[in-house]
């Protein structure tokens, strides 16, 4: 029964893939040049279009049910590649698709980890026990990195002081990014540091 349910839940992420892969191409192409990040090397157009091949061709990979590992960590990918887009929009106060304020722009945010999700989850790409590995993986970061931790909290709470619309789930998210943004760079340094000084030591 879990397998059918997987298979059918990928199926209908690739059709809706498909679905607004197409509207990049058509009727939807000007709006979504509004996600396009401005620091983005090329012109949003040609970005929405290429976008929106890549999302037809994943669409159509997830439909087949072929090569579904391969298939679910692309999409998974592809769905952590334009979220710099999401959060361009919500950060330069960017009104599309309907999302004319911050918070709103803030749900469609917390949307897009849940579309990785999807995707990995769909298509039996995320291994058992993944989501426990991860909670302590989390801990144990925030837990040896609590001073980054901190600052990234108060980056994001002084932050939204800024914005139109600083309500409590807008501050979340914003304090959310800005902790990791400060966080996920230091623990990896952290890490480095570590297996080279193992490393100098071991040679000694």
């Amino acid at each position: 029964m879990n397998a059918l349910i997987r298979k059918l839940t990928q199926i209908l992420l690739g059709a809706t893939l498909i679905y607004t892969g197409t509207l990049h191409l058509t009727t939807r192409r000007l709006e979504f040049q509004a996600q396009v990040p401005p620091w983005a090397p090329f012109t949003p157009d040609f970005i929405v279009l290429a976008s929106g091949v890549v999302e037809i061709t994943l669409g159509l990979s997830l439909i087949s049910l072929q090569r579904r590992r391969e298939v679910g960590i692309a999409t998974a990918a592809f769905f952590i590649a334009i979220f710099p887009g999401n959060i361009s929009q919500f950060v330069n106060h960017i009104d599309a698709f309907g999302l004319d304020s911050d918070r709103a722009r803030a749900i469609r945010l917390l949307f897009q980890p849940l579309l990785v999700l999807w995707a990995l989850w769909s298509t039996t790409a995320m291994p058992k026990g993944t989501f426990k590995h991860f909670w302590k993986y989390v801990k144990k970061t925030i837990q040896e990195n609590k001073i980054a931790t901190v600052i990234g909290i108060l980056i994001g709470g002084v932050g939204t002081r800024f914005l139109e619309d600083g309500n409590l789930l807008v501050t979340t998210v914003i304090t959310g990014i800005t902790t990791a943004s400060v966080v996920i760079p230091i623990a990896t340094f952290r890490i480095l540091l570590k297996s080279k000084f193992l490393q100098s030591r071991s040679r000694d």
